[in-house]
């Protein structure tokens, strides 16, 4: 673990001795979205029609998990890995062109499930995936999108065990994946962001794993976020959070104080203030990172629907709280176009099957506008 870390100080500016103030939220929040199964798999949808509505709500940045086994191909299935691995790239390539004519930037998520040959049972899936195969794929990536992409995030809810296994292991599987991928991405392009974190807001047993815990595990903290044992810093750009509270309103306080979901951000500030000060997780100044909320939505359908003028004014309210908050950098709607088929079960659309806006959507793009014409929230390049 030293000798990564060694490289990593040569991609990086040296830590401050003294831990700086947390670093706030620039002006104009960045309102995001992403839908994978229309923008980038093409499962049912229209491309043209999402985008005109992803312009529509005033979005500045599209979110999209580029899958491991997926840009492999066929040889995802190997026990050992190729000699020359062949990345298929061309769905993110296409999303990327497309927001760039409409002034939208593209984040990128580095998310299994992993390749055969990168698994510790050698099946393509999730479980105890190899960080130096890892850190191929990362360096691959950041360098055939460097230029066009400034942002990174390391794994898709790595604390919940349907992503990352098995749970118990999951913070020392997870720590050696982010510092691979930091490495890699940062040696690659160096002014590209690289984002920590992507965790699931609640504990469930024998599902997932609380974030602080997760995050405490992750950087070698006790509880109250001291160093637990000696272990080397890891440095980041951002935190990033999936905050659902999905039967709630947006202002309710889930109960745990290792739980963080939009209304209880201030539990992970807190922890991510003391980190930094222990100088066990800061940016490369020597700052507290800020918060990037990377999921959030309310189900349309399903047992947690709740009726379209609630869901109108919970996503509302929600935006605006986090606009309001000075350590929230980003805050993605989660799903644009109603899904179908076996994703139907997580339903957080804000648009009917046929691509029509729904009350939600309206609503949000109508708060998104004057928040634009304000200034409280960046608007899409010209």
């Amino acid at each position: 673990m030293a000798a990564r870390y060694l490289l990593i100080c040569t991609l990086t500016l040296a830590l401050a001795l003294a831990v700086q103030a947390p670093a706030h939220a620039a002006h104009g929040m960045e309102l995001a979205v992403q839908d994978d199964a229309v923008l980038m798999s093409r499962l049912y949808g229209s491309v043209p029609k999402t985008m005109k509505l992803v312009t529509q709500l005033g979005a500045s940045r599209i979110r999209a998990n580029v899958t491991w086994s997926y840009v492999v191909g066929n040889a995802a299935r190997r026990r050992t890995a190729p000699k020359h691995i062949a990345y298929n790239w061309t769905g993110y390539d296409a999303l990327i062109r497309q927001a760039a004519a409409r002034g939208i930037g593209v984040q990128l998520t580095l998310t299994g499930p992993a390749p055969a040959w990168a698994t510790g049972n050698h099946r393509v899936g999730h479980y105890m995936p190899k960080s130096s195969a890892f850190k191929s794929f990362a360096s691959a990536a950041a360098e055939h999108f460097r230029g066009v992409v400034d942002r990174y995030s390391i794994w898709n809810e790595p604390n919940y065990v349907r992503w990352l296994s098995p749970l118990d292991r999951g913070p020392k599987v997870y720590r050696a994946l982010y510092v691979a991928a930091y490495a890699a991405i940062k040696r690659a392009d160096p002014a590209a962001q690289v984002l920590i974190g992507e965790t699931s807001p609640f504990e469930s047993r024998g599902r997932s794993t609380a974030p602080l815990k997760f995050l405490r595990a992750l950087t070698c903290a006790t509880r109250a976020y001291g160093a637990a044992r000696l272990c080397s810093p890891l440095w980041a750009d951002g935190y990033a959070q999936h905050a659902y509270d999905p039967t709630h309103a947006p202002t309710y306080r889930y109960p745990g104080a290792d739980n963080v979901t939009l209304a209880t951000l201030d539990r992970l500030t807190r922890g991510l203030n003391k980190l930094a000060a222990a100088d066990l997780l800061t940016d490369p100044d020597g700052r507290a990172l800020d918060v990037y909320v990377t999921e959030y939505g309310y189900f349309a359908s399903g047992k947690k629907r709740i009726s379209a003028a609630r869901h109108a004014s919970y996503l509302v309210k929600a935006f605006r709280m986090a606009q309001a908050n000075p350590r929230v950098r980003e805050m993605l709607q989660y799903l644009i176009v109603k899904p179908r088929g076996n994703l139907r079960h997580f339903d957080t659309s804000i648009a009917d099957s046929r691509g029509r806006p729904t009350l939600p959507f309206k609503k949000l793009a109508a708060w998104s506008k004057t928040a634009v014409e304000s200034g409280r929230i960046a608007a899409p390049a010209p």
